[in-house]
């Protein structure tokens, strides 16, 4: 911090990519620091509770996991604010991370406020099947911000049906309806949320 220009830039990168795997050589390269000094920026921005790392789940035992983690800030205005996003359009990439981000949260402080020891990862191979998000090793859930759901939504927590630890597979978006399809259980974020903070889902 006692050089604050290359920190004020590692801020903007970091927001831009916020909820996005950490590409550590990148960002040194982006604010024109070392590898390690990215590291410790990332460390400071846990320590002072301003973020997270989501670390890859790593108990697939039929598919080998990437070793990247994720990172995500503790607010969505705060992040919008520092990678001076004034508006999101409801089209875009960064309006679907937002909303991954915001169901993150959710899932964060629910296990939090429940007191419920619960692992929270991600879930990503190097031939990319990915999973938004793993809690207690047990759950997988996918997070879509489309108001329809499409059936190339379910292909990532269909590869996980082999995992005899994945016991309930949840796909969240913003189609107002709820149903069951192919064993997946599809919420509108409303009754998830609803769900989670009843207990009923974790």
């Amino acid at each position: 911090l006692r050089n604050l220009p290359p920190f004020r830039r590692f801020l903007k990168s970091a927001a831009l990519s916020n909820a996005q795997i950490i590409n550590y050589s990148s960002f040194a390269s982006d604010v024109g620091v070392s590898v390690p000094t990215i590291i410790e920026y990332f460390n400071i921005l846990e320590d002072t509770l301003l973020g997270f790392r989501l670390e890859p789940w790593k108990l697939s035992k039929k598919r080998k996991s990437i070793e990247s983690v994720r990172f995500y800030f503790f607010d969505l205005g705060v992040c919008r604010t520092l990678a001076n996003i004034e508006t999101l359009d409801r089209n875009s990439d960064l309006y679907g991370r937002a909303f991954e981000h915001f169901i993150a949260l959710e899932i964060k402080a629910y296990l939090s406020y429940s007191k419920k020891r619960k692992e929270f990862n991600f879930f990503r191979t190097k031939d990319k099947v990915e999973v938004d998000f793993i809690v207690g090793d047990q759950i997988a859930i996918e997070v879509k911000s489309s108001t329809q759901i499409k059936k190339s939504f379910f292909e990532p927590l269909l590869k996980l049906q082999s995992e005899k630890r994945i016991q309930s597979k949840i796909l969240i978006s913003q189609q107002e309806e709820s149903l069951v399809q192919d064993g997946i259980l599809c919420l509108s974020y409303q009754d998830f949320l609803k769900k989670l903070w009843a207990g009923e889902i974790i």
